[in-house]
């Protein structure tokens, strides 16, 4: 069930709770519970096992994502470094990758950090920046998106 609410410019926006399934449909749908932050700037994925390396003259990652029992590993370009300072007041630097989430029907690519989220609650944070002004966040409502296909 997804509400459309129009406001003055008539542009149409999504609600979603401040959490829901995201999935990347670039790695066989892999769908991971991620919370809705408005006051982040950035997305962060919780990673493990992270690798760098260089192919094709280019700075490449590898790393692994868990949910629910499962992994994904994934092997991407890293397209920079970022400080982010943490939600414990720390500032660490990041490196950066472009990822395509899959946030109920839409899907769209976007930036997002690789972070140690071990002892937060949800494996990935999707900041403002990534809403890409399309959603509208309900605070008090959770998984309002379908839950998406768990092969």
């Amino acid at each position: 069930m997804m509400a459309k609410i129009k406001l003055k410019n008539n542009k149409k926006y999504k609600t979603i709770g401040w959490r829901e399934w995201v999935v990347f449909p670039e790695f066989s749908n892999f769908a991971i519970k991620a919370k809705i932050d408005t006051g982040a700037r950035s997305s962060a994925l919780h990673a493990t096992h992270i690798v760098e390396f260089e192919k094709n003259n280019q700075k490449w990652i590898k790393f692994r994502v868990y949910q629910s029992r499962k992994f994904l590993y994934i092997e991407t370009p890293i397209v920079g470094y970022k400080k982010i300072t943490n939600s414990f007041g720390k500032a660490e630097i990041r490196p950066t990758i472009e990822l395509k989430i899959k946030l109920g029907k839409n899907s769209w690519y976007t930036y997002v950090t690789l972070a140690r989220r071990s002892k937060l609650t949800h494996p990935m944070l999707i900041g403002r920046k990534s809403l890409k002004k399309k959603y509208i966040v309900y605070p008090h409502k959770s998984y309002i998106m379908d839950m998406p296909n768990q092969n």
